[in-house]
């Protein structure tokens, strides 16, 4: 097996993150036993999504198994299949999650990944494959991820599109994740949350270039999506 690190680049990588032959090294920095817990747990269901956990090297460093693929640089514009596909894979992701004892323990629904957006992803063929990188990893609520989701796959707050068509594009994203109803606007509710916490984040860690522009992502959410979905009102999740 080859010895030889290679920094990982693509994605918004950690510091320090290299791969090495078939596996993925990275740097523990804090407490991962639920991470490590997680992904074994995944293992066990038959999930082949996310990497395998297969322990800790000389260095300190969680040792994982690589997932081939591309990883983008950053949000972007991404089809109907992209979108379908990368809904059904947090779908499965959190189906597998439910029955974890973090989960059970809290009461919660999943396991929320709380960072699943584009650079997060594993694309092969052109359709994302792969989770990787649980740092925000946690119990939740499904809609919670969904939220996030639509802001980062989406891109929620970009006007080079119309609420219309982003309307289109949220209801594409329901309907491959297997939800009904009024789903959509569920998940729009949900996204115009999670705009607003990365908007108040930002500010309490004097990130205002962060604030800023989930802040503007919220307006523009309000405005163009919940007002056509819900124009007699809604009411923001708590979270």
């Amino acid at each position: 097996m080859s010895t030889e690190e290679t920094p990982l680049t693509g994605g918004r990588i950690t510091a320090g993150v290299v791969r090495v032959g078939e596996t993925v090294r990275r740097p523990v920095t804090r407490d991962r036993a639920h991470v490590h817990g997680l992904l074994l747990h995944l293992e066990e269901r038959g999930f082949d999504a996310v990497p395998r956990f297969l322990g800790v090297d000389d260095q300190q460093r969680e040792v994982l198994s690589f997932i081939p693929g591309h990883v983008p640089d950053d949000l972007g514009h991404f089809d109907d299949a992209q979108l379908a596909a990368a809904a059904r894979l947090l779908r499965r992701f959190h189906d597998a999650t439910a029955d974890f004892p973090l989960v059970l323990d809290t009461g919660a629904e999943v396991m929320c990944h709380n960072d699943w957006g584009p650079p997060n992803a594993v694309f092969r063929d052109r359709l994302p494959c792969g989770l990787i990188d649980f740092d925000t990893l946690a119990p939740g609520l499904r809609l919670w991820d969904l939220g996030y989701f639509a802001f980062a796959w989406l891109d929620l707050g970009d006007d080079a599109y119309t609420g219309d068509e982003q309307i289109r594009r949220l209801e594409v994203v329901a309907q491959a994740y297997g939800m009904a109803g009024c789903a959509a606007t569920q998940i729009a509710i949900h996204a115009l949350a999670r705009q607003t916490a990365l908007a108040v984040a930002g500010r309490v860690q004097g990130k205002p270039d962060m604030a800023d522009w989930a802040a503007a992502a919220a307006d523009w959410t309000v405005l163009n999506v919940l007002e056509q979905l819900s124009p007699t009102g809604y009411a923001l999740p708590a979270g």
